[in-house]
């Protein structure tokens, strides 16, 4: 069985792609955008679907059209959305492919009963597809009609063979009811709100779905409160202990809260192009992990605003039906930013109209040099309909490097050396508020977004965590500084929000700004050796080791797993429970997560593609057999994951 999520991916996608045919197909914005990653828009179209529409109450069908597939992760709301659809159509050959575990949907559909019994007894799903066809037959309407409801698991995409992420669950988040640490030391799923419980379930039961296909029996380890909700759900689960009876390849699944070290995705020191490239353009429209790339010149149209305008859409970096641009998309994310213009150059000039010097020749390739190829390229259809993934990744690369956007996150990037400097030469912490009070006063003059300083922020906070404490008349003069650029920027902190804020309000604001602060310099204080993320550096000087690399590295070099990585012992029968007390000379040593030919690591709450490349390098360089798997909810930029914590 391969151990590939790739291959999963694809081989449940093909169970897709043999119900489509003379249908027209409906999908939400995470099944579209795992659709991209797959192969896209074509994909369906070629495969016999007679329409592919976004799943909204507003589309209908053809009268002509009488069968509709929807592909879709089966929440409340979206179940109404289908039957709206439904009513406002005219078919009467109805599948729904639900890409969430049926028995994950009978929970939420009995929202507030006991049907613990049903659960299990393992009769949840059997449950489900009744309700759901019972649904779909009432909105058709018809007596003569045909349902099908099916749990096909489309979750996954995979930029790399090494990296997989789940767009379903980029808004999944490691908190407690809105509040990054738990009230209660005891905690189960109820600890959570209704939507963040629903969540965790969700994931597990991907992940479950996952190994169910992979054949793969796992040992269970985390790092981090939310990680032990989501560990909980995957032992206890009926599903869960079902599908363990039945598979056999042993594998060890890490899961850890994003929360326990923040300073890697709020840091503006980027090496990986990916990340270059996600922080400078625009995501691509309902896309958590792609961006959106202006074409505008290769063709005649002038676009103001490439997410929006509707006379020219977007370009994007993922080509997954193009070999030579899946290299590339691997390059930006591993390969140095020189490598990756040399490997673009090197593409390009093979289709260069205008003959450009030859790869061997350049002792370096510039953002120019790239973009005159990609400009000579212009009005010549045939050449852009040939080699479009090319042009269009070699564009972004342009657009990043030559964006005003980049003197930005070089200057974060050097006030970032000067804390860590300032912090690992004495510890003191005296300046180090002060200077961030002043750069948000001065950011106008400095040209610094307030989102940018706020992700600064957040950085410093996680990286000093309780190392080190802010005096209270600093914390009182940022809070107060924070309150009046709020009140000034507002509309462009919250976008989707209309309305004025008064003073009050953002007095209010900063204060639990720095509240929330606050409490992510405490989010390792419950570890032990992972305390710490500000390490010395080779040659003087010292920088920021995250804790799931310094977590990895402990793994692949020490026989032991250090004591902050918890590990969910399987349950076993009381007989024999009991007959290994009897029988055992001496107690088994705890289980190490690398005695398991795979291992995946699962950080929940979004990485960087930097941080991936870190990982995957030390598996690499420690010689190790294992098959290690990094993943996470999404690729994340300094300003998201700022967001994401402060709630922003």
């Amino acid at each position: 069985m391969s151990t590939s999520v790739r291959d999963f991916s694809k081989a449940w996608w093909s169970e897709v792609y043999n119900r489509i045919i003379g249908a027209a197909v409906f999908l939400d914005d995470a099944s579209a955008e795992c659709l991209h990653w797959d192969g896209g828009l074509f994909n369906l179209l070629l495969g016999g679907a007679v329409s592919v529409k976004t799943l909204s109450p507003f589309e209908t069908s053809k009268k002509e059209h009488k069968k509709a597939v929807f592909i879709t992760q089966a929440t409340s709301t979206q179940l109404q959305t289908v039957c709206e659809i439904i009513r406002n159509s005219n078919f009467i050959h109805c599948i729904l492919i639900s890409c969430v575990s049926l028995d994950v949907v009978y929970l939420e559909l009995n929202e507030g009963k006991d049907v613990s019994d049903i659960v299990a007894a393992g009769r949840a799903p059997a449950e489900a597809t009744k309700l759901l066809e019972g649904m779909l037959q009432d909105a058709i309407g018809k007596t003569q009609c045909m349902t099908e409801v099916v749990h096909i698991p489309i979750f996954t995409i995979s930029p790399t063979n090494v990296v997989f992420l789940t767009p379903p669950y980029q808004k999944l988040y490691p908190l407690f009811d809105g509040k990054l640490m738990p009230e209660s030391t005891s905690m189960d799923l109820y600890t959570l709100s209704s939507n963040e419980r629903s969540q965790v379930r969700r994931l597990a039961s991907g992940i479950n779905s996952m190994f169910d296909s992979m054949n793969l029996k796992e040992d269970i380890f985390y790092m981090g409160a939310f990680s032990s909700l989501v560990a909980g759900v995957l032992e206890n689960s009926p599903v869960c202990l079902a599908r363990r009876k039945n598979c056999s390849s042993p594998a060890s699944l890490i899961i850890i809260d994003r929360t326990l070290d923040l300073c890697g995705v709020t840091s503006h020191t980027m090496e990986s192009v990916l990340d270059k490239v996600m922080a400078v353009l625009p995501r691509f429209p309902g896309h958590s992990n792609e961006v959106a790339v202006d074409m505008s010149a290769l063709c005649q149209a002038n676009v103001i605003n490439i997410s929006e305008d509707l006379q020219l859409g977007p370009g994007c970096l993922f080509h997954a039906d193009d070999e030579g641009c899946v290299q590339t998309f691997e390059h930006m994310i591993n390969k140095s930013q020189k490598e990756v213009m040399f490997d673009l150059y090197n593409k390009l000039s093979k289709i260069d109209v205008q003959k450009s010097p030859s790869p061997k020749t350049l002792m370096k390739v510039t953002p120019q040099s790239v973009e005159k190829i990609v400009n000579a390229s212009k009005g010549n259809y045939e050449v852009i309909s040939r080699h479009s993934g090319v042009l269009q990744q070699a564009a972004a690369v342009v657009h990043t490097l030559k964006s005003p956007r980049r003197s930005q996150i070089e200057l974060l990037m050097s006030l970032e050396r000067q804390v860590q400097q300032s912090l690992a030469a004495s510890g003191d912490s005296t300046s180090v508020l002060h200077q961030i009070s002043q750069l948000i006063k001065t950011r106008k003059e400095r040209q610094l977004p307030l989102d940018s300083l706020l992700a600064l922020t957040v950085h410093v906070y996680s990286l000093t965590g309780t190392e080190v404490s802010f005096s209270k008349q600093h914390e009182d003069s940022l809070q107060e500084t924070l309150s009046v650029a709020i009140f000034e920027e507002h509309k462009s902190l919250f976008p989707g929000e209309a309305g004025f804020a008064s003073p009050e309000e953002c007095d209010d604001l900063a204060g639990k700004l720095v509240a929330r602060l606050k409490d992510v310099a405490q989010m390792r204080s419950s570890l032990n050796k992972y305390r710490s993320v500000l390490q010395p550096r080779e040659g003087g000087g010292s920088g920021c080791s995250g804790v799931a690399q310094q977590l990895l590295e402990d793994l692949l070099h020490h026989q032991r797993p250090p004591t902050d990585l918890r590990a969910r012992p399987h349950s076993h029968p009381l007989l024999r429970t009991g007959l290994n007390l009897l029988t055992s000379k001496k107690p088994r040593s705890s289980k190490h997560p690398f005695d398991n030919p795979t291992v995946i690591m699962f950080v929940v709450g979004g990485i960087t593609a930097e941080e991936c490349k870190r990982l995957h390098r030390s598996v690499i360089t420690s010689g190790v057999d294992n098959t290690v798997l990094i993943a996470s909810t999404k690729f994340v930029t300094p300003v998201e994951a700022m967001r994401d914590v402060l709630a922003l």
